[in-house]
């Protein structure tokens, strides 16, 4: 284990999707290379997901009542500022894969560069409305090189495209080129996955939160960024060689509202649940 990085908060928000939630956490059980804790913050599934983490002794924050994805960021966010012994906190869905590497990947980059927001790419293409900046292939292009066919896309393979995105770190510093390397500034940021530093509690809100759950998910973690980062001259950052299996959309298929305030975000749950018996 990797000692020269202090200690992370890996908070998982859930909603059933349970089969995805196990394969989450398979992968995690896997990592070694960086010291942190394990919490799952389930936004009042119906699925069995909170007796599955108990019965496998996984930290869990059961709700009694749904509030919603942003709600579950900001308490996990709650739990990382009254929690000192954490220097970092990284959110995320729970229809990820992680590979070994890509969270000490992040950590360098923030310890390097001292950005409070740092993201992974994700997928070879990117994800959402960060294509740009979150796909793979731009790292192959960036160097004038092709994306190896075996790359295409497959969960089976995110070890793989883990290992080659390092490969190529490796190739980019022999070469003395650090465009391999170095994050890349950006005003949006996918929400799916990110790491935050203890830098954060900087822009929090007056209620003490970080995100504001009356806006729609995408809006919420763009918000966050523009309004807070920008202005003050800290953006967030994509680490070019950081690499997480994003499923994409799975753990909010449901949710994406335009009108996503607590009632509204309720009633829908409800709409939802009774179609599902």
């Amino acid at each position: 284990m990797d000692n020269r990085f202090g200690k992370t908060l890996l908070a998982i928000t859930t909603y059933n999707q349970l089969k995805y939630t196990k394969y989450c956490v398979d992968s995690i059980e896997k990592l070694n290379e960086v010291p942190f804790d394990l919490m799952i913050i389930d936004d009042c599934s119906t699925d069995g997901t909170v007796e599955w983490c108990k019965k496998n002794n996984i930290e869990v924050v059961d709700k009694h009542k749904p509030m919603g994805l942003t709600h579950s960021w900001n308490m996990a966010y709650k739990y990382f500022k009254d929690n000192k012994e954490y220097e970092y906190i990284i959110i995320s869905n729970n229809d990820v894969l992680i590979p070994k590497e890509a969270i000490s990947e992040l950590l360098k980059v923030v310890n390097r560069w001292h950005f409070s927001v740092v993201v992974p790419t994700s997928t070879v293409y990117g994800a959402g409305h960060t294509e740009m900046y979150q796909g793979v292939e731009n790292i192959y292009k960036s160097l004038s090189k092709e994306l190896p066919k075996e790359l295409l896309i497959d969960p089976n393979n995110f070890q793989t495209i883990q290992d080659q995105i390092l490969n190529i770190k490796r190739e980019a510093i022999k070469d003395n080129n650090i465009c391999g390397l170095d994050p890349r500034r950006i005003k949006l940021f996918n929400g799916f996955f990110f790491l935050m530093t203890r830098k954060v509690i900087e822009y929090e809100n007056e209620d003490n939160t970080l995100f504001d759950s009356t806006k729609p998910i995408y809006k919420a973690e763009d918000e966050f960024n523009w309004s807070k980062l920008i202005p003050r001259d800290d953006f967030a950052a994509v680490c070019r060689t950081s690499f997480i299996y994003h499923f994409k959309g799975i753990s909010t298929e449901n949710f994406s509202l335009e009108n996503n305030t607590i009632d509204s975000f309720q009633q829908k749950r409800k709409e939802i649940d009774k179609i599902n018996g």
